[in-house]
């Protein structure tokens, strides 16, 4: 398999990549709106956008392919990265840069690839890509279409969007203990993470006065899920749901996997009752969700706890979170598939 060199500049590529500060962060539906876009829009089966580090293709989004992350020798955008621009192949087993490839010669069985190059600070950082399992043409007017959405892309890609606690947390960590963060399974923060984000966004809330609101989420009768259809179905299930949460939030919302099938939603200068009508849209998200590939008949709801602090309503985020708590257990005591929420006025009720 032909290996692509490193760029002229590859020092000065990876220092604008680190400095991007987005490499180890959880997946954000505002990658996914793209690469979903581009598999419509081309009709192809595979889309992705990938950030590639000295070692790793990082895959920021992808559409159509079950992957996190493939080492860089394997990556067919490491190719890309040589261009000034992009790289069309219509046919990859004619082109001995791919023919050996792994994910050529199998699963996908790539034919037909397109990358765009992503920059940041004038460097190659990642590509935005389409993939297809046959061998195709591609017009001028396709590239042009493909250059609009990479823009769009780079556009995302170089704005810090994420709230000012999970950038703080990011910037003390060096790299393997960002990698360490994230849930494997859903790619969000993992429990211990998404605590100490509260914790800062706790103590700016205090010191800034500023509405603090989060949602605890469970996932209703989920052992029934495993029992019924297996733990690789209830894993699915759990990645669908984190999908539909994601793409509820606003980007600088945190949102972490809790516990087995809980999640934590940390709404920065969020009203209570705004948060209300943002956990009435997940539960409606929710609800639409269908698995026809491993479960037909399976529907999922969620019961939702909703704790809201005012200014100096309470003392800390164990004390919100106790009120999150109790917020669920009401939630799921009522008869589940609800919400309840609860303000720091009734912490003592």
């Amino acid at each position: 398999m032909t290996v692509a060199s490193h760029p002229a500049r590859e020092h000065q590529r990876l220092q604008a990549l680190k400095e991007l500060d987005i490499l180890y962060l959880p997946l954000e539906d505002r990658f996914d709106r793209i690469t979903r876009t581009l598999c419509r829009l081309f009709d192809v089966p595979v889309a992705y956008l990938s950030l590639i580090d000295d070692e790793t293709q990082w895959l920021k989004s992808i559409h159509g392919l079950d992957l996190i992350s493939t080492p860089r020798s394997d990556a067919l955008c490491q190719h890309t990265l040589l261009e000034d621009e992009y790289l069309i192949c219509e046919d990859m087993t004619q082109d001995p840069r791919f023919a050996d490839n792994p994910y050529v010669t199998g699963a996908p069985y790539a034919r037909f690839y397109a990358g765009y190059l992503l920059k940041s600070r004038e460097q190659n950082v990642g590509t935005l890509c389409i993939v297809d399992t046959k061998p195709r043409t591609f017009s001028e007017d396709d590239l042009s279409a493909l250059a609009d959405i990479a823009s769009w892309a780079q556009t995302e890609l170089n704005l810090t969007q994420i709230s000012d606690a999970q950038v703080q947390l990011i910037s003390e960590l060096d790299e393997a203990y960002q990698q360490a963060r994230i849930d494997s399974l859903t790619r969000l923060w993992n429990q211990g993470t998404i605590k100490q984000i509260l914790h800062r966004a706790f103590q700016r809330h205090l010191l800034n006065l500023t509405p603090l609101s989060v949602l605890m989420i469970d996932a209703d009768h989920f052992k029934k899920v495993n029992d019924t259809y297996g733990h690789t179905t209830g894993d699915k299930v759990l990645q669908n749901i984190a999908s539909a949460l994601r793409q509820a939030l606003r980007p600088q919302d945190a949102i972490g996997r809790y516990g087995g099938e809980e999640f934590l939603i940390i709404l920065d200068d969020c009203e209570p009752r705004q948060a209300a009508e943002l956990a009435k849209r997940i539960l409606s998200r929710v609800r639409t969700l269908r698995f026809p590939d491993v479960a037909a008949n399976l529907k999922i709801t969620l019961s939702i706890g909703i704790a809201g602090s005012s200014a100096r309503g309470l003392e800390s985020e164990t004390d919100l979170m106790d009120l999150a708590d109790r917020a669920l257990y009401r939630a799921k005591n009522n008869g589940r598939d609800q919400i309840c929420l609860l303000h720091s006025t009734e912490a003592q009720d």
